[in-house]
């Protein structure tokens, strides 16, 4: 790898430049949310076929990985837009940074003069014989892992879904003991509720299954 891009390469980021301006031109002309995940959707395509050329054959595996994150977080922001008022700002507001780091983690596995940069900016703290090593496998559960704590928040909400998956990660990932783990987890609950409920006065999702737990009470 020279890190120059291959005629094939640049053919796929013409067809990314086009599914982003039939984006632009869609959206302009007010189609809706559906309708506009389909040029998401091919520049998504032409984006991952166009980068493989430009990333080393046993760095496939991760750039698939990061490429899934990023569609789960394309898919995350559909969804949230179904959302009324202020409830939706704070998904929004994850899925798009999602989307960003996503974005970084695909530019730092390949070998281009961008993705050197990446790589240099992100791996500053690593020891220069880890950088680039991928083990995906650990990628793969942590993927799993968060994939699960995002359907969390959709079903359950915030102030229900956040404290268990932080509960969660403590005891069973971080191998700590179950009095730390409990503390941890509601320590986390109580800071989302005292600095985005009280102290913001900001309404986070309640989550599909309890707001239709909620309105079933209340009817």
């Amino acid at each position: 790898m020279n890190g120059a891009l291959s005629p094939r390469a640049m053919v796929f980021g013409l067809g990314f430049l086009a599914a982003t301006a039939a984006f632009l031109v869609m959206a302009n002309l007010g189609f809706n949310r559906t309708m506009l995940m389909v040029p998401i959707a091919g520049a998504w395509a032409v984006a991952l076929m166009g980068l493989r050329p430009t990333v080393e054959k046993e760095h496939h595996a991760s750039l698939y990985f990061a490429f899934g994150i990023m569609a789960l977080m394309i898919f995350f922001i559909h969804e949230t837009y179904e959302m009324k008022g202020k409830v939706r700002n704070f998904p929004l507001i994850v899925g798009y940074a999602g989307v960003v780091l996503s974005a970084l983690d695909i530019a730092s596995v390949t070998e281009t003069t961008i993705g050197r940069f990446v790589t240099r900016v992100l791996g500053a703290m690593l020891d220069p014989t880890e950088i680039k090593q991928r083990r995906f496998t650990r990628e793969l559960v942590v993927f799993a892992v968060m994939s699960l704590g995002v359907l969390g928040i959709w079903l359950f909400g915030f102030l229900i879904a956040s404290p268990i998956f932080v509960f969660l990660w403590v005891l069973i990932g971080g191998g700590k003991s179950l009095k730390l783990s409990l503390y941890v987890g509601f320590a986390t609950l109580v800071f989302i509720v005292g600095l985005f409920e009280l102290i913001l006065k900001y309404e986070l999702f309640r989550g599909v299954v309890t707001m239709w737990i909620m309105e079933m009470m209340f009817e």
